[in-house]
């Protein structure tokens, strides 16, 4: 009969009946030998997991909040504003934050709208907030903002922080009295102080005589604040001199207050030129040139399809080689259980074909066939080809040496005084075999 038809088990699986199978006791295949595999297989990978969690965690905990930025209206930290809408808020003042142009448009008189870093936002953005008819509180804008909301003032430069007295006639102005001014100044254009332009807390005569921390004007029916300094907005300044009498003042004119302090990331930037806008046009040409170039490169060096061309190998792989590297991932993992199981049905098989059992033997067939050749114990025979998993390397070792020696005992009883053969176990001439 053929090796393939004994009745011996694959040797990458395990259960009753098969030559594999341990006799009793765990083995690394089984238990907990299956979770410590695993977990030797998936360490790296859990360790790899573990770490990205960590630090998607720290960075979540040590990231600031959204809410706690420079003038946010729910910020209680120094840079925040959340005392001063506080303070509106007790007055009876409705006070909401926004983050966006849309939540601040339609906007009617009798409202005030406070921007803070207008500098964020684009030119739709800033065309949107145009069209609303409420009064405009500009904190620090920059010269697009002023251009396209508050185009009687103009950038002037900006300067260290000071107090200053109001120097105006303007009522929140002298009422407030000294605040603290300097940082972002501003002034207003030529023949714009005649149209009804204040410009209050000016600088000292100087390089920057007559700019100005806060204008306020009148244009297309509202009113225009433009403040250049946001300290008097802030919580850690609010106390100082008369910082929160002009901010309540100038934010606390209409009974409704809407505070818009853009969000970066939902700003749109539809109204600004693109990468591809901005580079010249040949450069387009040249893309759409070296595009073809590259396909045309591409059909010329692909392979044709044809027929299937054989090549020599490189290199000689040994056939052993497949089944040392099996074994080395035995070892490595451990599996004596599995090489004993594979050893032992290498081992019946070839057994098996030289005593030519008949298809229909089962392993312990096969044993009783050896038992009989070798005139040793069954017992022992059937320990040895049919046993348990060995408890160690050493015990791997020595199963090996045991059926190398059980196969050389029935080689030689199958072989006569004189190396020939002098029949099988059942008494038939080896030339009727």
């Amino acid at each position: 009969m053929s090796a393939a038809q004994v009745a011996a088990p694959d040797p990458t699986r395990s259960g009753p009946g098969t030559g594999a199978a341990p006799a009793g006791g765990p083995t690394p295949s089984g238990g907990s030998g299956v979770w410590l595999r695993r977990w030797r297989r998936s360490r790296s990978s859990l360790l790899v997991a573990a770490a990205v969690f960590l630090v998607a965690l720290l960075t979540a905990l040590l990231a600031p909040s959204p809410a706690r930025g420079d003038l946010d209206a729910e910020s209680t930290r120094p840079e925040g504003s959340h005392a001063v809408l506080e303070i509106l808020r007790a007055q009876g003042v409705s006070v909401r934050q926004v983050r966006t142009t849309e939540d601040a448009t339609g906007l009617g008189a009798g409202h005030t709208l406070a921007v803070v870093h207008p500098n964020l936002l684009g030119p739709p953005e800033l065309a949107a907030l145009a069209g609303t008819g409420a009064d405009l509180v500009l904190v620090e804008p920059d010269l697009p903002t002023l251009l396209a909301l508050a185009p009687s003032v103009q950038v002037a430069g900006t300067v260290a922080v000071t107090d200053l007295p109001p120097g105006c006639t303007d009522p929140d102005a002298v009422a407030a009295g000294t605040v603290t001014a300097g940082g972002q100044l501003y002034r207003a254009v030529d023949g714009a102080t005649e149209s009804g332009v204040q410009t209050c807390y000016r600088q000292p005569p100087g390089p920057d005589a007559g700019a100005a921390s806060l204008i306020r004007s009148r244009y297309d029916g509202r009113r225009i604040t433009v403040l250049g300094q946001a300290d008097v907005l802030r919580n850690a300044s609010l106390a100082d001199q008369g910082n929160a009498a002009l901010a309540l003042r100038i934010l606390g004119a209409h009974p409704e207050l809407t505070w818009l302090r853009p969000d970066p990331l939902a700003v749109q930037q539809s109204g600004r030129p693109t990468l591809g806008e901005l580079l010249p046009d040949w450069v387009h040409w040249a893309t759409w040139q070296l595009v073809l170039a590259l396909v045309v490169t591409m059909l010329w060096r692909a392979r044709r399809l044809g027929r299937l061309v054989t090549e020599p190998l490189p290199v000689v792989v040994r056939a052993a080689e497949a089944q040392e590297g099996r074994a080395r991932l035995y070892r490595q993992a451990r599996a004596r259980g599995r090489a004993a199981a594979t050893l032992r049905t290498a081992a019946l098989r070839r057994l098996a074909t030289r005593l030519d059992t008949p298809p229909e033997a089962t392993p312990e067939a096969v044993a009783a066939l050896v038992a009989e050749a070798t005139g040793r114990p069954g017992p022992e025979i059937t320990a040895t080809l049919l046993g348990g998993a060995p408890a160690d390397d050493a015990a791997l070792v020595l199963l090996a040496g045991e059926l190398d020696a059980l196969e050389r005992a029935v080689a030689s009883a199958d072989t006569g005084p004189h190396g020939t053969a002098s029949g099988s176990v059942h008494g038939r001439n080896p030339e009727e075999q």
